[in-house]
């Protein structure tokens, strides 16, 4: 069982690589253009996908000016099916149009995360999503606006990953095992990031990022 998740995780990893190298590549200059600005990078995520938000923030080899948006609140999982709460939240983020803001979630469909994209880009700011573009074929959206996350970002990106996020079948139960999201999303962060610092250091600008 081993084997087949591994198996799955490189044919994952071969698509992203195929078939998201553009948009990695886009997502790379805006991040490296919100850097040059002194913009900041925000990040978000809920539930699981909170730990490719954290990820990205105060880590040695982050961007020194990387925050997680409402850190404070330790499960916003409680509140992603509640409709309103994305600009609330929001609302305590002086968004300039030189910032990023980095919305995580492997279905895209509930209705905070789609709020936190859509009002980041109203207020100017840049918004790059990482999320299962293949959920939007078997759900449908539970935000008011009947909007996935890919809808409402400069630069969506997908985890090619499914709407159950398992991977590998345990037939004997009728069970499944083995998520692939978090990592997805994490090697899809750093293949961003690895990318903006070519790119800043093509400009001969030092890459603003914490001290190992």
């Amino acid at each position: 069982m081993a084997s087949d998740f591994t198996a799955k995780m490189e044919e994952i990893i071969s698509n992203i690589r195929t078939y998201e190298k553009d948009n990695i590549h886009r997502a790379a200059e805006i991040l490296a253009d919100t850097v040059k600005a002194g913009g900041t990078l925000y990040t978000f995520g809920t539930g699981h996908s909170f730990s490719v938000a954290l990820e990205a923030v105060g880590k040695r080899g982050s961007l020194e000016t990387a925050k997680l948006l409402d850190e404070h609140i330790p499960n916003l999982a409680r509140f992603e099916r509640l409709p309103g709460l994305g600009p609330v939240i929001l609302k305590n983020y002086d968004l300039k149009p030189t910032d990023t803001v980095f919305v995580v979630s492997n279905s895209g469909r509930y209705p905070l995360t789609v709020e936190v994209a859509a009002e980041a880009k109203k207020r100017g700011a840049k918004v790059i999503s990482i999320s299962a573009h293949a959920v939007k074929k078997e759900l449908p959206s539970l935000a008011e606006s009947g909007k996935y996350l890919s809808d409402v970002s400069d630069v969506a990106i997908d985890n090619h990953g499914l709407s159950s996020d398992l991977l590998v079948d345990i037939p004997e139960y009728g069970l499944k095992v083995g998520s692939p999201s978090t990592l997805t999303g994490i090697y899809i962060y750093y293949l961003i990031l690895e990318k903006m610092v070519d790119l800043l250091v093509e400009s001969k600008v030092r890459p603003p990022l914490i001290k190992g």
